[in-house]
């Protein structure tokens, strides 16, 4: 008898008790009800009311169907094995169509006398497209492999997911992304020293290859991991490299292309330098210089937050000559650009770099490139070619009397292996162009760098968003 209700419990509970046993038991009671209850009465139908049969069949649907979702509760997870409302609405759905079609047609005489026509057929396709909907918005949001493991080539990436656990397909570089969102903040706070979380391209020939790049602004490493892990949807957990960037040190704005710098009248000696000529989209008359933001405010991050009032239009100077006066200025976590409309006397320098062919936008295969990519001009006829490092960086930024954390920055340095980079900018660098070398296309502007970098900020959505465009 011991054995007979040991196998009894085993094929109940395969997996042993648990949180949800008694949720499972209750399943099997309504199960069991349900169907001896039907059986018995069925058998006996003479004590029932004939128009209450549909109801009493109906009810009875209702109880079997609920017992079971209760001991299958994976009929209603999706492949991530969490509730999927998908699936509960389509079983509910499923359910109260059986249930009005028990109760109205248990006695009817055919169909159409509860109102299914020659197009009943509809409703069944009805509940199976909803089914083919459900099954679709799983797979899209996230596919599953059977259990296979899978095979990362970087060398950078290991799983240890459980034995028979599957695993949702990621790309290298999607797992680094999930892995700086997970620990971004824990890692901040634990080591205070890292300035930036990025996930960043490991190998130059594998460009799918990523790491987690910490970015420190001292040589302080002790106790920091040399691997992340990451937690997957269906419940595996993988681990990802880590690549350490030290004594960065603090990063700072850099104060035209060439031989020319821009400056504000009520600051003179506070220059920088321009990044390129602009015209409107929507006024001929318009031309203007793109340049840092911070030089309009004297290097505070005083934002004026877009086109300027008259009052604020003050004049601006290119090599302390009065050139016009300012039109916008913007400073905020994902910007620091400031644009001057030019008087119709001021000409462009016989040097002017243009940038009528458009922008470059970067992306993994321009990261660690072994020979320079990039090129910055900046006022003083400085020239100087350089290596993208990273890009979509966000770091604590340095102004006169505030620090601002940004973000969508891009670094360049001289030396395409991060941690022996150096900086290529200095004080009156800031609005210099940096183009992309092959194609000569505009990358963004200077904004400011650090022992080992220099920051380049996008500004193409910007000046679209002014309807401005280089020439």
């Amino acid at each position: 008898m011991k054995k007979i209700f040991s196998f009894i419990w085993k094929v109940l509970f395969p997996s042993g008790v648990k949180a949800g046993m008694f949720v499972r038991i209750l399943g099997y009671a309504l199960l069991i009800f349900g169907v001896v209850n039907l059986l018995y009465r069925t058998a006996f139908l003479k004590d029932l009311v004939v128009t209450t049969i549909g109801e009493f069949i109906a009810l009875n649907f209702f109880i079997i169907m609920l017992g079971i979702s209760l001991i299958f509760p994976s009929l209603l997870q999706d492949r991530n094995q969490g509730l999927s409302t998908m699936r509960i609405t389509v079983f509910m759905m499923t359910n109260v169509i059986c249930l009005l079609l028990l109760k109205l047609g248990w006695n009817a005489p055919n169909l159409k006398s509860i109102g299914l026509d020659e197009y009943w057929m509809g409703m069944i396709a009805f509940i199976f497209g909803a089914k083919a909907a459900q099954t679709y918005f799983e797979k899209k949001n996230g596919a599953v492999k059977g259990n296979e493991d899978v095979k990362d080539t970087s060398g950078k990436v290991e799983e240890k997911s459980s034995a028979g656990m599957s695993t949702v397909e990621f790309s290298n570089a999607e797992l680094a992304k999930l892995a700086v969102i997970q620990n971004e903040q824990y890692l901040k706070l634990k080591f205070p020293n890292i300035l930036s979380v990025s996930d960043a391209v490991h190998d130059l020939n594998n460009p799918e290859s990523h790491v987690v790049a910490l970015y420190l602004k001292d040589d302080k490493a002790e106790g920091i991991p040399d691997k992340l892990e990451i937690k997957m949807p269906d419940g595996s957990v993988r681990t990802i490299g880590v690549e350490l960037v030290q004594n960065m040190g603090i990063g700072e704005i850099h104060i035209s292309q060439k031989n020319n710098n821009v400056s504000d009248i009520s600051s003179p000696l506070y220059q920088g330098s321009i990044c390129c000529k602009v015209k409107s989209t929507t006024n001929p008359n318009f031309v203007g210089i793109v340049t840092s933001g911070h030089i309009y405010s004297n290097g505070h991050r005083l934002n004026m937050g877009g086109i300027l009032s008259n009052e604020q239009q003050k004049v601006t100077l290119i090599d302390q000559t009065k050139s016009g006066k300012w039109f916008l200025q913007v400073i905020n976590n994902q910007q620091d650009l400031a644009v001057a409309q030019l008087d119709n006397n001021t000409n462009s320098d016989s040097q002017y770099q243009s940038f009528a062919v458009g922008y470059y936008t970067v992306s993994d295969n321009d990261v660690n490139q072994p020979e320079p990519n990039v090129t910055i001009i900046s006022k003083g006829n400085k020239i100087r070619d350089a290596f993208i490092i990273d890009y979509n960086i966000a770091l604590d930024i340095n102004y006169h009397t505030e620090t601002i954390y940004m973000n969508k920055i891009i670094l360049i340095g001289s030396n395409p292996n991060r941690d022996k980079s150096q900086s290529l900018s200095e004080c009156g660098d800031s609005g210099s162009c940096v183009y992309e070398k092959s194609t000569m296309k505009l990358i963004g502007m200077l904004l400011g760098g650090n022992n080992k970098f220099s920051f380049i900020l996008p500004i193409e959505k910007t000046l679209d968003y002014y309807n401005l465009q280089p020439i």
